[in-house]
């Protein structure tokens, strides 16, 4: 009995630690509560499938057999995702193997490196950049707008530009970079590109949030 228990616990604690671990370094909006808690469960299955396995050949194939059935429906749409679930597997099975000393340590040094990835923004290109989504009429002057660009936005790219309202409105998207990325001079970019005669509506989004549909 004890020799269940035991790795039951462990694997709980560990999971809460990965789970823990995903929770506070995920950025953005695309992470769900259920995602979190399933990071838990699916490292205790995982210690619990490892037991019933044992040394034993059969019962390995035979558990093979019988999850090949299994469908997954539900996307993971960032690779992070993806990443956790093999931590959550591999933390599992170094318990349900008894390799308690391997889980605990390993468990620590990824979160731990995970963590250190996370605080120095590894991998990032630039610091932040914004979706800026502006509808504006045909007579719009396309050189004011441009001007007000000029003045606030180091770097421009067009993303998307879409007629709408019968022809007589367009929607543009722009992605760009502010060449002083503070409060103040965003609401002052804003409020001049606003200004502009024929601007009919304008939407300004961080890129860096990631948000689902």
């Amino acid at each position: 009995m004890i020799s269940i228990i035991i790795p039951i616990g462990l694997s709980f604690i560990l999971g809460l630690f990965v789970a823990t671990t995903y929770h506070f370094t995920k950025k953005g909006f695309s992470h769900s509560q259920a995602f979190i808690k399933n990071l838990v469960m699916l490292t205790i299955v995982t210690t619990v499938v490892m037991l019933v396995i044992g040394n034993n050949v059969a019962r390995a194939f035979s558990l093979v057999g019988a999850l090949s059935i299994i469908r997954f429906r539900t996307p993971l749409k960032d690779p992070l995702d993806i990443g956790f679930v093999f931590y959550a597997l591999a933390i599992g099975m170094a318990i349900g193997t008894k390799s308690y000393e391997i889980a605990i340590i390993a468990c620590i040094a990824i979160s731990t490196i995970f963590f250190l990835i996370y605080k120095i923004d590894f991998g990032s290109t630039q610091k932040v950049d914004y979706l800026v989504k502006l509808l504006k009429s045909h007579d719009t002057e396309n050189t004011l707008i441009e001007e007000v660009m000029k003045k606030y936005i180091s770097e421009t790219t067009l993303v998307n530009m879409v007629r709408v309202a019968g022809d007589s409105q367009t929607e543009t998207t722009y992605m760009v970079l502010f060449k002083k990325n503070t409060p103040e001079n965003r609401e002052a970019f804003m409020h001049e590109l606003n200004s502009v005669p024929g601007i009919q509506r304008l939407v300004m989004v961080n890129k860096a949030i990631d948000v689902e549909g």
